[in-house]
């Protein structure tokens, strides 16, 4: 218990009544989102370096050479390919009956 304490401080910043506050489950998910977190700042540190790399080599780069911004058109069309792709599944399993369920609940 005394580690998870420690750990609740040293990776979250939780007092000791905000730890003893927490469920073991919130706690074990809290600490597994700070190690997600953590990771993210590693990937955004790694794209970075890459970056200043890449403008460093080149002869004279332009913003849309080291980053491009993701536009709302693309955003856009991502939903509406997941709204189809979701009625695509709704239909799909429109097909299906499930009269064995019904059954086992009229046997009982």
């Amino acid at each position: 218990m005394e580690r998870l304490l420690a750990d609740g401080w040293r990776y979250l910043r939780l007092t000791p009544a905000e730890f003893y506050r927490l469920t073991p489950r919130e706690f074990q998910i809290m600490m597994r989102m700070e190690r997600e977190h953590l990771h993210d700042e590693l990937e955004r540190a790694a794209r970075i370096a890459l970056m200043h790399e890449q403008a460093a080599r080149a002869k004279r780069p332009k913003l849309s050479d080291l980053y491009k911004r993701p536009t709302n058109e693309r955003n856009d069309e991502s939903l509406v390919e997941k709204a189809e792709a979701a009625h695509h599944a709704q239909e799909w399993l429109a097909q299906f009956t499930f009269e064995a369920r019904e059954k086992r609940k009229e046997r009982r």
